[in-house]
């Protein structure tokens, strides 16, 4: 009898059950992952950059014997605690929910061919979580073995690495795919060496920046003297850390361009003169933006503390405005170049056509990023000259705001590149082999089959 009753329930469960795969909104789709996955991002780009920077500050305060950094790098462990369960519960969701449920034939394909590298992805995750509650959780039982705590730290620091560098597989295939019957091109597509690169430089940029704004507010809230000092260094030295590693960006992103140029050329003529090129020189605004807030900071910074360089940082922050003035200039006068071309109008402005020669990559964007970069490099050479003039503790309100606001951008500029990389693909999510409507149509039929 009860046989019988289950039989019947099973197929009345059946009954009930849809008959074809929900035809979802691609437009909703794309808004529910692309806002899920940025937040993911703006996390996990934290944790990964915490996991690479604070061993390195707890390396430094060993070698140098100063106890500040081994408290600063003690309270990057404890956030690294805190948001790794917030990251972690972001991207489950993005992988159980959101892609199964939304492009399912898509992410279907993608697990099979980068089958092994999300197999390592997800043992180095489990490393990652594993080491950083041990290397946080055992920092004063492990202090009398400070070389044992060093080594959970570098331990950490190669799992953080290796766990973005399996991503990073994923991410490039994506954007330059290759045959997938062999797994080592698929690991060495042409853009994953410049993506690897990209990534861990940013992430250690981005935590630094991150790391600035947070000591910039609890040192307006500190309550002692000591907590004071504590903050306002901390607050100049993640500063540091973050435009030290951004210097980098313009070469390895040039690199990044560059194989995108030449295995993707649809993608990059789209970031470049076609309908993301808007938003590119929205990336180069807010890049430069962030270089002229530091600066403006170290100015700052020296001129409260009565320290020499101040002036001199003043005259390079104007140049830092000057140069990015010149690399934010559009080369077409018009919403994309294919605009122009349609009315007739590929000539100079002062021709009368839509073009700003002088708006060109080659050579005045290139030039104005080499100047740019070197004055960039100028400020945080004449701030670290004057860093041994600054008694720390007393910074102004204004250089406390400029922290913040530096970080702020460094956000922006991190979603901004995100919304490009992703979107230079679009209609596809596996660049010229999967597009939106083929994960959709295939998805029904699927359902459908017999």
């Amino acid at each position: 009898m009860s046989g019988d009753l289950v039989v019947a329930l099973a197929a009345h469960l059946m009954e009930e059950l849809p008959q074809s795969a929900p035809v979802q909104s691609q437009l909703a789709a794309r808004v529910a992952i692309g806002v899920t996955l940025s937040i993911h991002i703006l996390l996990a780009g934290l944790v990964s950059g915490a996991g690479h920077l604070g061993p390195v500050i707890e390396w430094l305060g060993y070698m140098r014997g100063r106890r500040s950094y081994d408290r600063l790098a003690h309270g990057m462990a404890r956030w690294m605690t805190y948001y790794f369960s917030i990251s972690s519960t972001l991207a489950i969701l993005l992988i159980t929910v959101l892609f199964v449920g939304m492009w399912g034939r898509f992410w279907t394909t993608l697990v099979r061919i980068t089958w092994w590298p999300l197999v390592l992805e997800a043992c180095t995750f489990v490393l990652q979580v594993a080491l950083t509650y041990l290397w946080y959780y055992t920092w004063e039982p492990l202090r009398r073995f400070k070389a044992l705590h060093l080594a959970l730290g570098g331990l950490l620091a190669i799992a953080s690495f290796m766990q973005v560098f399996m991503i990073n597989v994923v991410a490039s295939y994506m954007l330059t795919p290759v045959a997938p019957e062999n797994p080592l091109q698929v690991v060495l597509n042409p853009t994953f060496y410049p993506l690897q690169l990209h990534r861990t430089v940013g992430n250690i940029a981005y935590v630094g920046f991150v790391l600035a704004a947070v000591a910039a507010w609890r040192q307006r809230r500190a309550k002692t003297d000591e907590d004071r000092s504590f903050y306002d260094w901390a607050g100049s030295f993640g500063l540091l850390w973050g435009v030290g590693m951004t210097l980098v960006q313009p070469i390895v992103g040039y690199s990044y361009a560059k194989e995108i140029q030449l295995h993707a050329y649809t993608s990059w003529y789209s970031m470049m003169r076609g309908s993301l090129s808007t938003v590119f020189l929205w990336q180069l605004l807010l890049f430069g933006s962030m270089m002229m807030v530091s600066a403006f900071y170290f100015a700052r910074r020296l001129r409260t503390a009565g320290a020499r360089g101040a002036g001199v940082l003043k005259v390079v922050s104007v140049g830092l405005v000057l140069t990015t003035l010149v690399a934010v200039m559009p080369y077409h006068i018009a919403f994309t170049y294919s605009d122009v071309v349609a009315a007739g109008r590929d000539r100079p402005f002062w021709e009368g056509g839509l073009i700003n020669p002088l708006g060109a990559m080659l050579p005045w964007k290139v030039l104005a990023l080499i100047a740019f970069t070197l004055l960039a490099v100028a400020a945080v050479f004449w701030y670290l000259r004057g860093l041994r003039d600054i008694r720390w503790g007393r910074p102004g309100n204004a250089e406390r705001r400029l922290l913040i606001g530096a970080a702020v951008l460094t956000m922006m500029m991190m979603v901004t590149m995100g919304y490009i990389r992703e979107n230079s693909r679009v209609p596809y999510l596996v660049n010229g082999e999967m597009d939106l409507h083929q994960d959709q149509t295939n998805s029904a039929q699927v359902s459908n089959a017999p």
